[in-house]
């Protein structure tokens, strides 16, 4: 599902990139320890986790059979009771094995800190995109916002080092602007 979005290098665009989302879209730290850096309110949002057929883009960047299954994990970050960030991961059912066993069952914590607290890990070049209003998952990502945003800046980025991949996508939303 994400993969249909017109996703580029990063490196490549930063002309293209206000300075105010450019400094998150950067940064390859955890963006939970940023998050809690900057508020003390931070929280979790599940909404959405189901185990589906991995679709053949999916597949093709996860290096994925036909057929083969995956968990979809979509949640909102808050911080301060503002939704600030909206993310959307992809996890082959293959990983939930050994110390990935739980990845499936993390319910309201950040996945961010799982993966980042294992430092087999490790990550791929981070890719941008814009997500419009007529894109597939902009209603998914500004769910709960009062005024929505005509665009939302969003990057994702692989972590390798588990049987497969896992793919994290990260969309920021308005409010995060206001953390700086």
């Amino acid at each position: 599902m994400i993969m249909q979005l017109n996703w580029q290098p990063l490196d490549n665009n930063k002309k293209e990139i206000p300075s105010e989302w450019y400094h998150w879209l950067v940064d390859v730290g955890s963006l939970t320890a940023k998050l809690r850096e900057h508020c003390q309110d931070f929280a979790v949002h599940l909404l959405a986790q189901q185990q589906r057929k991995a679709e053949p883009m999916e597949q093709q960047l996860l290096g994925l059979s036909q057929g083969d299954q995956i968990i979809e994990r979509k949640v909102q970050l808050y911080c301060h009771g503002q939704p600030v960030i909206y993310a959307n991961s992809l996890i082959p059912v293959t990983v939930l094995v050994d110390r990935f066993k739980d990845l499936d069952s993390l319910g309201e914590q950040p996945l961010g800190e799982k993966i980042f607290s294992d430092p087999q890990l490790e990550r791929s070049s981070i890719e941008w995109t814009l997500l419009t209003t007529d894109s597939h998952l902009y209603a998914d990502a500004t769910q709960g916002l009062e005024v929505k945003p005509k665009q939302v800046y969003g990057r994702r980025s692989l972590f390798f080092g588990a049987e497969k991949p896992i793919l994290i996508s990260e969309f920021y939303l308005p409010a995060i602007v206001d953390l700086d």
